[in-house]
């Protein structure tokens, strides 16, 4: 399970301490990119187009309208907003389409999935989850992952729930990415899974025809590596188990690796093929979000 020569870096959200931290996955050392970041930065996405990290920050307070999104240079200089305070409530995972340089993500308390270009920072609403499941508990209408399946036209997002509930879901619905003006629509959604333990963030892997999702939720399923067949949506498989608190991670299909964040501090490499898994990175009372290698 030794990884050397990886040709990236790996740049992790601290939550808990707001920073934006690059690790080396060669040989574990890391530096603090940005380390003044208040309330809590959640999801994280890099732009080959202008070379510029954008991340999430869901605000000071879950309750109060005061998330928005920013963005930096590699090395964590020149930070400015993309999405000023207040214009969206608490963003969490956000994903590029890099052929338009639009920002995709989900908006947890404001139960939305939401989009701006990166030139205007202007909010656009894809979907409104509010009226959804409207006999449970209003967690289940929060979405938090979100992946974009541009090849396929169709968009995938989660839903998890309250904590260790087992009511958590994976849905996606058709989307015209060409289109300027497309939304959403709700007759459209699938549900693809369903009383999932506590899904979380996505990330599509085209080569070997996955959908990955990391899962928080309650063993024996929860704390987990998940992923299913995207050409079929099925065949859903716990890959990696034993996490705590499992939230972003990233997947190098070249080399059968993915790196896994948790929200108790600590930054996993794991094996694909064997399933082992190991820690190389450790923040003292942290608790880490989004990460993704650059």
């Amino acid at each position: 399970m030794n990884a050397q020569n990886l040709p990236y870096q790996l740049i992790v959200l601290e939550g808990y301490k707001g920073q934006i931290i690059a690790i080396n996955p060669n040989d574990y050392s890391s530096k603090i990119l940005v380390g003044d970041e208040v309330g809590t930065p959640d999801g994280i996405v890099f732009n080959p187009n202008d070379n510029l990290l954008y991340w999430t920050n869901m605000g000071v307070d879950d309750d109060a309208l005061d998330g928005y999104i920013q963005h930096c240079t590699l090395d964590g200089k020149n930070k400015a907003f993309t999405v000023k305070v207040g214009d969206t409530h608490t963003p969490k995972q956000i994903q590029l389409d890099h052929r338009t340089n639009y920002l995709y993500w989900c908006d947890r308390e404001g139960m939305k999935i939401e989009r701006c270009h990166i030139e205007t920072g202007k909010v656009e609403v894809l979907l409104e989850t509010h009226g959804m499941y409207l006999d449970e508990d209003i967690k289940n209408r929060q979405c938090v992952g979100i992946a974009l399946d541009i090849k396929n036209n169709r968009l995938f997002w989660t839903m998890k729930g309250p904590p260790k509930s087992g009511t958590g879901r994976l849905l996606c619905a058709p989307f015209d990415y060409r289109d300027k003006n497309a939304v959403i629509n709700p007759a459209k959604i699938n549900v693809v899974y369903d009383h999932l333990p506590e899904p979380i963030d996505l990330e599509i892997d085209y080569k070997n025809d996955y959908l990955y999702w990391s899962d928080r939720g309650a063993e024996p399923d929860g704390n987990s590596l998940n992923r299913l067949q995207l050409s079929t949506l099925s065949k859903k498989e716990v890959l990696i188990r034993g996490f705590d608190e499992t939230i972003g991670f990233t997947v190098d299909v070249d080399h059968q690796l993915a790196f896994v964040a948790d929200y108790t501090g600590h930054v996993y490499q794991a094996d694909l093929q064997t399933k082992e898994k190991k820690i190389i990175f450790s923040s003292e009372g942290g608790g880490f979000t989004g990460l993704i290698k650059v």
